[in-house]
């Protein structure tokens, strides 16, 4: 009895301590927006997005120091009456589109080369030169599955990363609002959806 006692403590302590260290845990790192802001006397500002409410638009002067809580100093307050448009897109879009379209052609060509198979080689009797030749230079063309593997998945790897290269750097979002603070409000839930979406 002594021991299933001792047992229990030894248990219950384990899971206590468990469950404390769960909840220290840092919190996941946000999600990093990119803003491209133009104002209406057409200065353009741009920062890494920190909060939005329903007056203005905070960035982040630093994109090193990002984390909850941002310093006052490091905060770019940019109030709504000062935006005649604003674009925003991920951090490292044009990164992550070249890393997603390479993999993505890269997994295409492989499996593309290695499901058309070998290539036939001519063994028979060859009567004249010429079609020696042509035996010779079809045979010296053939490919095996993984040779036709390893060149398609190059090469649709390499055109994939230049897909998602273009794709990362035109996938933004533009927003109109002319200094107008309604239109501001009106976007807000937006924008805040699109900052805090897992």
């Amino acid at each position: 009895m002594r021991q299933l006692s001792f047992l229990t403590a030894c248990l219950l302590t384990f899971f206590f301590l468990h469950a404390q260290q769960d909840s220290t845990k840092p919190e996941k790192k946000p999600k990093i927006f990119i803003a491209s802001i133009r104002t209406v006397d057409s200065r353009i500002i741009k920062g890494s997005i920190y909060t939005v409410n329903d007056s203005q638009l905070v960035l982040s002067k630093s994109a090193k120091n990002f984390y909850r809580p941002l310093p006052v100093t490091d905060q770019q307050p940019v109030p709504s009456e000062n935006i005649k448009s604003f674009s925003v897109k991920r951090k490292n879009s044009v990164l992550k589109g070249a890393l997603i379209g390479f993999g993505a052609g890269l997994v295409t060509g492989i499996i593309v080369g290695l499901a058309s198979g070998d290539d036939p080689v001519y063994t028979g009797p060859v009567y004249d030169p010429f079609t020696g030749i042509l035996v010779a230079l079809s045979n010296s063309l053939a490919m095996t599955a993984g040779e036709k593997a390893v060149g398609a998945g190059l090469g649709l790897g390499v055109t994939g990363a230049v897909v998602g290269t273009v794709i990362g750097a035109l996938a933004k979002k533009k927003f109109i609002i002319n200094g107008k603070k309604e239109k501001f409000r009106d976007l807000q839930a937006e924008l805040m959806t699109k900052l805090v979406k897992k």
